[in-house]
């Protein structure tokens, strides 16, 4: 198996090629030396999404910049090449020529989607390494559904217990019913009717009353007149008669006037008290709706939280008594935060390495943060899981056991030439005789054609 990592001219390293042998490759050097650089050019190289991680990758004074790694147990090579500030070009080619149209696929079939960083994960909050652990973690639902449909829940029970708030204070300052009370209001009209009716009966017992007595006189004077006037008499008997059959037959009125305007007075009070018996039953009945919203609410938020731990529970980590929390992940049913450094070291390495992509790469920016035991674990842990380990660490013996980084190279190695002769540029010749006749630093490898330009750290024009 043989990987080879190469950086050109990205950010403080000008040339560094590594052929590492072994499951643990670390970088050494100075502050500013270019070995954070080195490191930064494969966490972009293998973001399948291609976001800009760095505001400007091209190192001061140059054009362009590049990225590749080349793994021929895998038969394949990854270039990311930056020509501006932006995220740069990518590109995937088979080590037999064949390109692959959807590079980003590519890099997210063989990475998993993902490269950990366990040091990074470390100094990540709670929230953020609970998230970085479910990437990692095949759940039996969708984690941001679910929790759309918690967040769902939660509003309708938030606006339920609202309205529960709401209606037991207007309950409360609502003028209460009187269970005994009237349950319709009363018509006035009503009233107004009987009373008209009543005075229309008054009148014309009145009017009867009146033309009685009317004729009554009359008959009186008919009668000291008989004898002279006889015939109006008889004709005022009977005028008489027929006033007292319409007297008769006119009955007078049985509701008293009088009571029903007393009545008449109340029927507003009797009315203002139906009308709060009615608000105070609806709000009542309002009440006991949101109440029992409000109850289906918190079962359904309950239910929603219920199956989401269940779906936890029965997920698989890529660690055995670790599992998340809504606010973090845990271990051992402990929060992480609180496990001791060397626990959480272990765990964040186990994590990283937990996996079975295609290419298996862990880097690690911290690597100070491991001392030379958690290092050693560190190396035993890979080979125990087939991993490469690309290490930035420069404390106790990183630069015995690993590359040490000087002014953006390879301590001792030497910049490839970036251009040759015109004379050289304009002939093709196949084989990288020409690289090494022309002094282009490291030469290519004998077997492969330097005019066909397939060796993606080679500037030389021959090939280009």
């Amino acid at each position: 198996m043989t990987k080879t990592l190469t950086v050109q001219n990205f950010k403080g390293c000008q040339y560094v090629q590594l052929s590492p042998e072994g499951s643990l490759v670390v970088i050494a050097g100075d502050n500013g030396a270019g070995k954070s650089s080195f490191i930064d050019a494969f966490t972009e190289l293998f973001d399948p999404k291609g976001t800009r991680l760095t505001p400007e990758p091209i190192r001061h004074g140059e054009t362009e910049a590049s990225a590749s790694f080349e793994d021929t147990d895998l038969g394949v090579r990854i270039t990311r090449t930056w020509k501006k500030n932006d995220a740069g070009r990518l590109e995937v080619v088979a080590l037999d020529g064949a390109k692959y149209s959807k590079p980003a696929d590519v890099i997210a079939k063989l990475t998993g989607g993902v490269i950990f960083d366990p040091s990074v994960f470390l100094t990540m909050d709670d929230r953020r390494q609970r998230d970085a652990l479910l990437q990692m973690v095949d759940l039996p639902f969708d984690l941001d559904a679910i929790e759309r449909e918690r967040q769902a829940e939660y509003e309708r029970r938030t606006v339920a217990n609202r309205d529960v708030t709401r209606l037991r204070g207007a309950v409360a300052s609502a003028q209460p019913a009187e269970p005994d009370g009237p349950d319709e209001e009363v018509s006035a009209q009503d009233i107004l009717d009987q009373i008209r009716a009543a005075q229309d009966a008054q009148y014309a017992h009145d009017a009867a009353e009146r033309r009685y007595k009317e004729t009554g006189e009359a008959k009186a004077r008919i009668e000291r007149e008989i004898a002279d006037l006889r015939e109006r008499a008889h004709a005022a008997a009977e005028a008489h008669d027929r006033a007292w059959a319409t007297l008769n037959a006119t009955p007078a009125p049985t509701v008293p006037v009088d009571e029903l305007r007393v009545e008449l007075a109340a029927v507003e009070e009797t009315n203002a008290a139906v009308r709060a018996k009615r608000e105070w039953q609806k709000l009542q009945a309002e009440l006991a709706e949101a109440v029992i919203d409000a109850e289906l609410a918190e079962a359904g938020l309950a239910k929603v939280e219920q199956r989401k731990r269940d779906g936890l529970a029965s997920a698989t980590f890529p660690v055995d008594g670790l599992s998340v929390s809504d606010t973090g992940i845990t271990f051992q049913g402990v929060p992480f935060s609180q496990v001791n450094r060397a626990a959480q070291l272990r765990v964040a390495f186990a994590v990283a390495t937990a996996g079975t992509p295609d290419l298996r790469l862990v880097i690690v920016k911290e690597g100070d943060l491991l001392d030379s035991s958690s290092l050693d674990w560190v190396r035993s842990i890979a080979e125990e899981r087939g991993y490469t380990v690309l290490v930035e660490r420069d404390r106790d013996e990183s630069r015995q056991i690993g590359f040490t980084i000087v002014d953006g190279q390879v301590e001792g190695a030497t910049a490839p030439v970036a251009k040759v002769a015109a004379a050289a540029r304009r002939e093709r010749v196949d084989g990288c005789d020409t690289c090494a006749t022309q002094g282009i630093v490291p030469p290519h490898d004998p077997s492969t054609a330097c005019a066909s330009g397939s060796r993606v750290h080679c500037t030389c024009e021959v090939c280009f």
